[in-house]
């Protein structure tokens, strides 16, 4: 089953990119041919986070190899280097998709999870969270320094007011387009337009993102998912541990002024 080229995009599946060049290429051709067996249209926003190698070539010969060929449709963002965060916010704000998605550039989770996030939003979901804590979760292959820091970190953002979540921190979230419309043009630590360069800093924007859908009434639920650690990843959890909470006090202090409001 095919859909017609002016049908509208059911999914927008955002993939924000800083520096690669050595993975995105197979990251892109799995994505694509995914997405073109699904029956519907599929956006695929690649946000170039600034990079200093071939990143946003690749993604520009993917997209102009890919924008006449099935139901995938292409999209690039060529952005000034300002963190993860301002990546996925743009990303987020430039997708069509009624289900707008975000997930890593490293397929740290199988792309088959992606239809649980599609589901939940079509059940009603505002905001669907891929969670690694789940009973029926699985974690594979990750340092026990590190899952040990993931859950002192989850723990100290629910003492500080973003409570209810098993994994904040997961990179695999959707949103139904209002929510996301809504959630992204609200943000202050990470905003898809302005702000400071972050130096390939990993933050806390997770967390601001479900502080706001808290406060303006969002509804959220958690999916069970399968979480491979990926030895490449740019994730270095002691040297992020200051700067991640930083961030989640920056949250608390928005909420308590009302920032989000």
């Amino acid at each position: 089953m095919t859909s017609s080229p002016a049908s509208p995009i059911q999914l927008s599946i955002v993939i924000p990119a800083f520096d690669e060049e050595r993975r995105l290429g197979a990251t892109l051709s799995a994505v694509g041919k995914w997405a073109d067996g699904r029956g519907s249209r599929v956006e695929v926003v690649i946000v170039d986070d600034g990079s200093g190698d071939g990143t946003l070539e690749i993604a520009r010969s993917w997209a102009s190899e890919t924008i006449s060929a099935g139901q995938v449709v292409p999209l690039v963002l060529a952005e000034p280097h300002r963190g993860k965060g301002a990546a996925v916010a743009s990303g987020m704000l430039a997708a069509r998709g009624a289900v707008r998605m975000f997930m890593d550039a490293d397929l740290a989770v199988p792309l088959v999870f992606v239809e649980r996030i599609v589901e939940e939003v079509r059940r009603g979901a505002d905001i669907v969270i891929g969670s690694r804590e789940l009973d029926q979760s699985r974690r594979l292959n990750e340092p026990w320094r590190r899952h040990a820091l993931g859950r002192g970190f989850n723990w100290l953002v629910g003492r500080l007011g973003v409570s209810g979540f098993s994994d904040t921190q997961c990179g695999f979230k959707g949103f139904s387009a209002d929510a996301a419309e809504d959630i992204f043009n609200r943000v202050l630590l990470y905003p898809a337009r302005g702000g400071v360069i972050q130096r390939e800093r990993v933050t806390a924007f997770d967390v601001e993102l479900l502080a706001i859908a808290g406060r303006r009434g969002w509804q959220a639920v958690e999916v069970p998912i399968e979480w491979r650690h990926v030895p490449m990843s740019k994730v270095r959890p002691v040297r992020d541990a200051v700067s991640m909470l930083l961030d989640v006090l920056r949250v608390r202090w928005h909420l308590l002024r009302g920032a989000y409001d």
